[in-house]
Formats: C-alpha cells, sequence, structure tokens
C-alpha cells in the first residue's frame, strides 16, 4: 500500500512538472508571436548595480525608430519579482520626472493599470503593442490583458523609455537603434 501510495505522488510530480514545462513553452510562444510581423529596433538591459532588472526591445515594421506608430511593440523581461504596484508607481514618477503627468488623466491611466498588470517575476514579459488607432494594447506573457484607447497615454508611456529626456539616455539610445550593445 505504502509503494502505491509513493508511486501516485511520483507520478503526480512529474505530471505537475511536465505540466509546468508546457504552459511556461505555451506563454513564450505566445510573447514571440505578437512581434512575428516585425523587425526589432534595438535591445537593451536596465541594471542597478549588480541587478539586472529587465531587458527590453523595442520592435516596428521596418526595424528603425521613425517615432510612435502602429505596430511599434515594446517588449520587457523582467529578471526579478515586482509587485504591480511597484510597477504603476514607478510609472507614476517616471511620468513625473518626465513632466508629462497630469493629475486627473495620470491617475486615471495609473488605476486602470494597476487593475490591468499583475505582478512579475523572473522572465514574465509585458509587451505593450501600439495598435492602429495608436492606442496601447497590453500583453503579459503573450495574452492580451488589456487596452488604454488614449493616444495621449500611449506617448507618455512609451517616452518613458523613447523620450530623449528618458532617466535612462543609454538604454533609450539602444532601444531606438542609434546605438547597439
Amino acid at each position: 500500500m505504502y509503494k502505491l501510495k509513493a508511486n501516485v505522488a511520483q507520478f503526480s510530480l512529474v505530471i505537475t512538472f511536465i505540466l509546468f514545462i508546457f504552459i511556461a513553452a505555451s506563454a513564450k510562444a505566445n510573447s514571440e508571436q505578437l512581434v512575428n510581423d516585425l523587425q526589432l529596433v534595438g535591445e537593451a538591459r536596465l541594471s542597478k548595480l549588480f541587478w539586472a532588472i529587465y531587458d527590453s526591445r523595442l520592435y516596428n515594421r521596418s526595424g528603425r525608430y521613425q517615432g510612435i506608430e502602429p505596430g511599434l511593440t515594446l517588449e520587457i523581461t523582467y529578471q526579478r519579482k515586482i509587485t504591480s504596484q511597484q510597477l504603476v508607481e514607478s510609472t507614476r514618477e517616471e511620468w513625473q520626472m518626465l513632466r508629462v503627468y497630469k493629475q486627473r488623466s495620470s491617475e486615471q491611466w495609473l488605476k486602470q493599470l494597476l487593475t490591468m498588470w499583475p505582478d512579475v517575476k523572473k522572465d514574465d514579459v509585458l509587451t505593450l503593442r501600439v495598435d492602429n488607432n495608436l492606442a496601447s494594447d497590453f500583453y503579459f506573457n503573450g495574452e492580451a490583458i488589456g487596452s488604454i484607447e488614449k493616444p495621449e497615454f500611449t506617448n507618455h508611456f512609451l517616452s518613458i523609455w523613447l523620450s530623449s529626456n528618458a532617466r535612462y539616455p543609454k538604454l533609450q539610445q539602444q532601444l531606438i537603434g542609434a546605438v547597439r550593445n
């Protein structure tokens, strides 16, 4: 009887492991499908001291950055655990630093992001793809999680990485393809 229970437990563990591998592979495949029709513009890693925070990649249809346009896609692969609250607070801080923060509209968008974005952990991918109306479509590990329809939001959000006044100029230059890693 003991051997039977042990075998069932081992079998359950193997099945759980296989499902985990399948789910992880499926999420990676879904994320890759978002950029199948696009060209890499640039990529960069944000690190603080010795810790990697995230890897970022910018894609568009031509492979050359020409500003915010339909199809522009920013993909961020996280290298550590970060809560959705921390992500939203960082967004607020960056907007304030860039002087694009507007109390009423910014806070409304930040509330939307807080309900949309999950906590992230190592290897999770958060993607923003600009639609034909310059709205922002968000994906988490390749699965759609929501949209913000205002082009003003898209401009403000992407300015965190793409503005010439961005906090990390080297990262900005790498993402827009002006400097290669």
